[in-house]
C-alpha cells in the first residue's frame, strides 16, 4: 500500500543544510512528503531537476538563516535560494508558502522581498533540534488550517478540474485533499456534461499517494458506473452491479482528522448514492411487491439520513447554505419519487414542493453568479422546470396550473429554438457529407 501522504513539500534553504534535513524528517513524521532542495553558496546553477522537484510539490518551506546559526554571507540568501524563492512564488499560491527567517527579520530582506509574509525565529539558547521543532510546529499549524472553498466556483471550474486531474501525478496544481474535494463537488457537473467516459479515463490514470484522494477516486468511479449502467439514473440497475456498488458506498471511512467539513460532504455523497442504488434496483421486474417495498423503504431511510447530513452542513457551515440547495433538491425529488411509488400522495406533494423551492433557489443563485455559463444554467433550469412540471399533479387551482403550463411552454419554446439552430447546422453537415 502506498504511503499516505498529506502533501508534497519542497524545502528551500540557505545557510544550514542540517536544519533543512531535520525539518524534512519532522514534517515527514506528520504525514507530509518532503523534498530538501537547495545547495551550498558555491553551487550557482540550479538544474532542471530542482525545477521538476518544485513542480512536483504543492507547498514549500523556505529557511533563511541570519547571523546566529551556520550563517552564510547575505543572511543565507545565496543565489540558489533567491532563484528558488522566486520560482516558488510564481508556482504556488501565497497560502502554500511558509517562510522562516532565522535570527533575522523581514526588514533585513532585500526590498523586492520586503512584502513577504514570514515567521521570525530566534535561536537564542536553542539547539538545532529545538529550532527545527519550533519551525515544524508553526508549519503544521498553518499547513493543516482549514481552507474555505467556494463550491459554486468549483462547479464552474469543470475544465480546470479535468486538467488538475490529468496533471496531478507530474505537476500537481493542488494538494490531494483539495483535488478530492474538487472531484466530489463536481460529480454532478460531470453528469451534466455527459463526460463520464472521459472522466473515468482520467481517474484510471491517476496514482494518488493519499487515502483521501484514493477514496474520492474510488467513489467517483463507482458513481460513473452507476450513471452509465442506468442511462443517467433513468433505468433499472442490474442486481449484480447493485451488490458491487453497494460494497463501495458502504465502505467505512473517517477523514474528520483532516477536514471535518469535507468528511461531512463525503458522508452525504455516499449516503445519497446508497439511496439511489436501492431505488434503481427496485425498478427491476423480477421482484415481488413486498421485496420492492423493502428496497424502497431502504432508499427512503438513506434519503432521510442524507437530508439530516445536509441540515448539519447548513448549521455548521454558513457559507454553504446556498450551495446545499443543489443537493437538497436532489434528495427531496428522490423522496418524491419514492412516495409516488408507495402511493403516498400527501408526502409526495410535500417533497415535490421542497424540491421545487431548493432547485429554484440554487438555479437563481448560480445564474446570478455565473450569468455567462449558459450550459450549466440550462442544465439547472431543466432540473427546476422538471420539478415544476411534476408540481402540476398536486395543484387544483386552475389559474395557478395555467400559469405553470404557460411557463413550461415558454421554456420549452426557447429550448426548441436553440436545438433547432443546432439541428440546422447538423443537417448542413450531413448534406455536405452526402
Amino acid at each position: 500500500m502506498a504511503k499516505d501522504v498529506l502533501e508534497k513539500v519542497f524545502i528551500a534553504w540557505g545557510g544550514s543544510q542540517r536544519l533543512a534535513a531535520l525539518v524534512g524528517q519532522k514534517i515527514s513524521a506528520l504525514g507530509f512528503d518532503p523534498i530538501v532542495g537547495g545547495g551550498s553558496p558555491t553551487e550557482l546553477f540550479i538544474g532542471t531537476q530542482v525545477f521538476s522537484q518544485i513542480r512536483s510539490c504543492t507547498r514549500a518551506v523556505i529557511l533563511v538563516n541570519g547571523e546566529g546559526m551556520e550563517a552564510s554571507p547575505g543572511f543565507g540568501l545565496n543565489d540558489n535560494l533567491m532563484f528558488e524563492w522566486g520560482y516558488i512564488t510564481g508556482t504556488y499560491s501565497p497560502n502554500k508558502l511558509h517562510v522562516f527567517l532565522i535570527d533575522t527579520s523581514v526588514k533585513d530582506l532585500p526590498s523586492d522581498l520586503g512584502g513577504s509574509w514570514a515567521t521570525e525565529v530566534s535561536t537564542a539558547e536553542l539547539d538545532v533540534e529545538e529550532i527545527a521543532d519550533v519551525i515544524v510546529a508553526a508549519f503544521q499549524k498553518d499547513a493543516t488550517r482549514h481552507v474555505e472553498l467556494d463550491k459554486l466556483k468549483i462547479m464552474h471550474m469543470w475544465e480546470d478540474i479535468k486538467r488538475y486531474l490529468d496533471t496531478h501525478d507530474t505537476s500537481p496544481q493542488c494538494s490531494d485533499i483539495e483535488l478530492a474535494q474538487y472531484l466530489i463537488h463536481t460529480a454532478e457537473v460531470c453528469d451534466y456534461y455527459m463526460e463520464e467516459e472521459y472522466a473515468e479515463a482520467l481517474l484510471n490514470k491517476a496514482h494518488p499517494t493519499s487515502s483521501i484522494l484514493s477514496f474520492a477516486i474510488l467513489l467517483l468511479k463507482a458513481n460513473i458506473r452507476l450513471a452509465l449502467e442506468t442511462n443517467g439514473l433513468a433505468t433499472s440497475l442490474p442486481f449484480d452491479s447493485f451488490t458491487e456498488l453497494r460494497a463501495v458506498f458502504e465502505t467505512k471511512f473517517d477523514f474528520s482528522y483532516q477536514d471535518e467539513e469535507f468528511d461531512l460532504w463525503m458522508r452525504y455523497f455516499t449516503t445519497r448514492r446508497l439511496s439511489l442504488l436501492y431505488r434503481l434496483v427496485s425498478l427491476n421486474d423480477d421482484f415481488a411487491e413486498d421485496e420492492r417495498k423493502a428496497l424502497l423503504e431502504s432508499a427512503l431511510s438513506f434519503l432521510k439520513e442524507a437530508g439530516a447530513i445536509l441540515d448539519e452542513i447548513s448549521s455548521r457551515i454558513s457559507s454553504d447554505s446556498a450551495y446545499v440547495n443543489l443537493y437538497r433538491g436532489y434528495v427531496e425529488r428522490d423522496k418524491f419519487r419514492v412516495f409516488v411509488a408507495f402511493g403516498m400522495q400527501e408526502e409526495a406533494s410535500t417533497s415535490n414542493a421542497a424540491a421545487l423551492v431548493a432547485k429554484e433557489a440554487f438555479y437563481l443563485t448560480y445564474k446570478e453568479k455565473y450569468p455567462h455559463d449558459t450550459y450549466m444554467i440550462r442544465q439547472l433550469a431543466q432540473e427546476y422546470y422538471r420539478s415544476l412540471a411534476e408540481r402540476m399533479e398536486f395543484i387544483t387551482d386552475v389559474t395557478e396550473k395555467l400559469v405553470i403550463r404557460k411557463t413550461l411552454m415558454s421554456f420549452l419554446s426557447k429550448l426548441d429554438k436553440d436545438s433547432g439552430r443546432q439541428h440546422a447546422v447538423l443537417q448542413e453537415l450531413r448534406k455536405m457529407l452526402g
